[in-house]
């Protein structure tokens, strides 16, 4: 259990669902649980790089996607034309929406955005719980999980008592025009460094897990480990940590930034490429001018600007905008989002059984 971080698990078996007794275990469940899609989560992959759906009867099963963040993205049916032809060419995947009993969404607001980006599902299966993953960011340090106490603790240990900026943009589909990473010139880092060392701060960089084509964001190459860390997926598996422990956190369209309003982070987004990104590739649900309390930046001298400012003299978290901007995405900001998903479930449950 130790390898998954299961502590004091009870009546808890963890298997394989690439195998026989997986797909027995499947058989056999009456509840299933997703952060992604069915064809996505409970897919068997090939060495080859091709994959095999599972897919089991929806009808009686109930099936609760749980997400993976509050989406600031176009997804799924709200998508921009030709990304919603690629992410729905999985037919399984948008036949599967009809089917869930619930999918969880943290306010009022993101329960409407989720109603439209998972359609056709039925709006009263739109969950207004909050994320579960939401608790582990609120909870005390003593509290949360050991994996998650010991990687703050080393995170904290890397920036030895300075302040943390986590830059961490989203993915990029090189498959549409005008996607593409964002490349450093020397000059850059060597004016990011300057800044860093006069506010007595370090950045770390952490990469999409979704490792994509050939040309990466290049601020790999410029890790020291002294004013730039590597916060990536292979040291640091949850992003969890990295929030906690962030003085700031710098993104472009990622939801992360979402997820630091919950515990009263400073955001600053570089969206250098904001023009293509809303109109060509993912596309926004949201106009950045109204839920990004932020500065939104579309060159490097702005954000150097924009972070020189918010380390200089903090301010964001204290305004009105930044108040507004967290109240658009949050109904709870506590530790029992998966608390109040369990009495969704037992509810639920109680009604198919009667």
């Amino acid at each position: 259990m130790t390898e998954l971080g299961l502590e004091g698990a009870v009546n808890t078996e963890v298997v394989e669902l690439q195998s026989l007794r997986g797909l027995l275990v499947l058989w056999r469940c009456g509840v299933v649980f997703l952060t992604h899609a069915i064809a996505m989560d409970l897919s068997w992959r090939w060495p080859n790089g091709g994959f095999s759906i599972v897919k089991p009867s929806l009808e009686r099963r109930v099936v609760v996607n749980l997400w993976h963040g509050i989406p600031l993205k176009r997804l799924f049916a709200t998508a921009n034309p030709e990304q919603r032809q690629r992410s729905d060419r999985v037919a399984f995947r948008r036949q599967e929406r009809a089917y869930y009993k619930g999918l969880v969404a943290s306010s009022d607001i993101d329960s409407y955005a989720m109603a439209a980006i998972f359609q056709p599902i039925a709006y009263d299966a739109v969950w207004v719980t909050g994320l579960p993953r939401s608790d582990f960011l609120s909870m005390t340090f003593d509290t949360l999980p050991g994996f998650l106490r010991e990687a703050e603790g080393r995170i904290r240990a890397m920036t030895k008592g300075r302040r943390l900026i986590v830059y961490a943009p989203t993915f990029r589909e090189h498959a549409f025009s005008g996607a593409s990473c964002y490349q450093f010139s020397d000059a850059e880092i060597e004016a990011l460094r300057n800044l860093l060392q006069r506010h007595d701060a370090v950045l770390g960089f952490r990469m999409h897990y979704f490792r994509k084509g050939d040309q990466l964001f290049n601020m790999e190459s410029y890790l020291d480990g002294y004013r730039l860390l590597d916060l990536g997926h292979d040291a640091f598996p949850e992003m969890v940590p990295l929030i906690r422990a962030a003085d700031l956190l710098v993104t472009d369209y990622s939801s992360v930034f979402i997820d630091a309003l919950y515990i009263d982070r400073p955001v600053v987004s570089f969206a250098y490429d904001l023009d293509s990104y809303r109109d060509q590739q993912n596309g926004l649900l949201y106009d950045m001018d109204l839920v990004f309390p932020g500065p939104v930046a579309t060159a490097f001298p702005a954000l150097l600007d924009a972070l020189d400012a918010e380390l200089g003299a903090p301010s964001q978290v204290q305004s009105e905008r930044y108040r507004i901007c967290r109240q658009v995405f949050f109904k709870y900001r506590d530790c029992s989002n998966a608390e109040r998903v369990l009495d969704k479930v037992r509810a639920t449950l109680q009604r198919v059984a009667h």
